[in-house]
């Protein structure tokens, strides 16, 4: 197991609910009210998971009230975005499940925020003096779309509705192409910088799959009880082999 496993938990689960969050202010819930509460309790306990991550990583727990002192510490930053983006969706889950839907400027708000969190999340090794490979426009990318990817598969799984929409058959493969592409040119950088690159190009390959599916759902090839699950599962995959290799390949 990689040394920094606990921040991989971190940034994968973390920016899973972020992303799922973030597409979700761009194509709110189907015709079933009755099961929107679904999205902000799944995004709410997957932040929370990846949450732990962040005590983990610092050996003993209490040394997170300590980091939380220090505002330019970038795992404080991380923390903290979290924590906003956390009481956001918690209130949507309140909301939501009373009136069957959050008021649409929420989600706006929360879309805004957990963009901010992906950010932050990509700066904290953009900013690493420790490892070069980190370092590059690359990480952004890498980061930002591959979350925004996953997290609009997670989206289409909880509402199948979703695969009917023209306007989400066009953004969730178009994000599954922006995720497989910076999973590649991250691999570029990593080969250029000497550091092993082989599972980002798994990653890519993978992605690319997940591309195939959602394509398949737009074209009716594949009914959407099956899409769903398979678009998630292989861009879910493909973001958590590259992240773990993001982080292998730099990390003893």
């Amino acid at each position: 197991m990689i040394s920094e496993f606990p921040l991989f938990v971190f940034t994968t689960l973390g920016g899973l609910a972020a992303g799922a969050y973030a597409t979700s202010a761009a194509f709110p819930a189907g015709r079933d009210a009755k099961r929107a509460w679904l999205l902000p309790l799944a995004c709410l306990a997957l932040l929370a998971a990846g949450l732990v991550g962040l005590p983990l990583h610092l050996g003993r727990p209490e040394r997170l009230l300590i980091a939380l002192t220090q505002p330019g510490a970038m795992i404080a930053q991380e923390a903290y975005w979290s924590m906003a983006l956390g009481i956001i969706m918690l209130v949507d889950l309140v909301v939501t499940k009373r009136k069957g839907a959050a008021p649409r400027a929420l989600r706006i708000v929360g879309a805004v925020v957990a963009l901010g969190l992906m950010a932050v999340m990509a700066n904290a090794y953009f900013v690493s003096v420790a490892v070069p490979a980190w370092a590059s426009w690359q990480t952004f990318a890498f980061y930002v779309f591959g979350d925004l990817a996953m997290g609009a598969a997670l989206l289409a799984l909880i509402d199948r509705e979703l695969l009917g929409r023209g306007s989400y058959a066009i953004a969730a493969p178009t994000l599954s192409v922006l995720a497989a592409v910076a999973c590649a040119l991250e691999a570029a950088h990593f080969a250029s910088a000497d550091a092993d690159a082989v599972l980002l190009i798994v990653g890519a390959v993978l992605a690319v799959a997940g591309t195939a599916a959602a394509v398949a759902a737009k074209s009716g090839k594949m009914p959407a009880k099956t899409v769903a699950p398979v678009a998630f599962a292989c861009l879910f995959v493909a973001v958590a082999v590259a992240r773990y290799g993001f982080y292998a390949a730099c990390v003893l």
